[in-house]
């Protein structure tokens, strides 16, 4: 038995059967987060945006923002950290990616006004590769996305890509010590990380070990959370990357 399925055995009297019951449904659960759809995918994006309400003000206000920042969120999902960006932005613009059309959707609807102006642009898609130059943005942001990077470490190699030399990543991701204990976050669905395991996903992408820095938070309800920085340092070098780009 993994250690994941000794935390999905914490109900103590529940019995096998039950227990059998409950896997599918927290593994739907854990697919919802990682590609919300249908009418349950907006009731997860509203969710998302509770939960995910403190990670989005820390990592936002850790990018350092500047008015004519031009500025990248992957895996937006309803839209909350896009508006805080484009508040910041404003002479600037702000881009959003997410695999969910219905994530798109709604965080259409909460940033319209930006949306029809042009200052914000959301597009769905893949994070690997993206639809953008090379060395096209200031800062750009991962909240709670990084779970869903496939192993190859592409998606993390097309941030470092598309990030301007001095320019700089915020990653936040809940650590892998609160994560384990939430069933739905099976590795089926879900990537984890410790500092160290975070430290090696920017480093993995073209980042300086001297260049990251991982702090550990602790958020209300006992959760632990990591946010890590890095910066593209103007001596780092770009990876290598195997798949085409799409010019923007």
């Amino acid at each position: 038995m993994t250690d994941h399925e000794k935390h999905l055995t914490r109900d103590g009297g529940a019995s096998p059967r039950f227990r059998g019951l409950l896997r599918p449904l927290w593994h739907a659960l854990g697919a919802q987060l990682q590609y919300p759809s249908g009418i349950v995918g907006s009731l997860v994006g509203w969710f998302m945006a509770v939960v995910n309400d403190e990670p989005n003000r820390l990592a936002v206000g850790a990018l350092e923002l500047e008015p004519a920042d031009r500025v990248l969120e992957l895996g937006f999902g309803p839209g909350r950290g896009i508006r805080a960006i484009a508040a910041r932005v404003t002479d600037g613009q702000v881009f959003g990616i997410d695999q969910s059309e219905r994530m798109v959707r709604q965080a259409t609807n909460i940033n319209q006004a930006a949306v029809t102006k042009g200052r914000v642009v959301l597009l769905q898609g893949p994070f690997s590769p993206l639809p953008w130059i090379d060395f096209t943005f200031n800062e750009i942001l991962l909240v709670n996305v990084a779970y869903f990077f496939n192993p190859d470490g592409q998606a993390m190699a097309e941030v470092y890509r598309v990030l301007k030399l001095r320019g700089r990543v915020v990653v936040y991701v809940t650590s892998r010590e609160t994560m384990s204990r939430w069933p739905f976050s099976g590795p089926e669905t879900h990537r984890l990380y410790d500092r160290d395991e975070l430290s090696d996903l920017l480093q993995a992408a073209g980042f300086r070990a001297a260049d990251i820095e991982i702090q550990d938070l602790q958020l209300p309800l006992g959760i632990k959370g990591l946010l890590g920085k890095a910066i593209k340092s103007s001596s780092a070098t770009l990876k290598p990357i195997t798949s085409s780009k799409a010019g923007g």
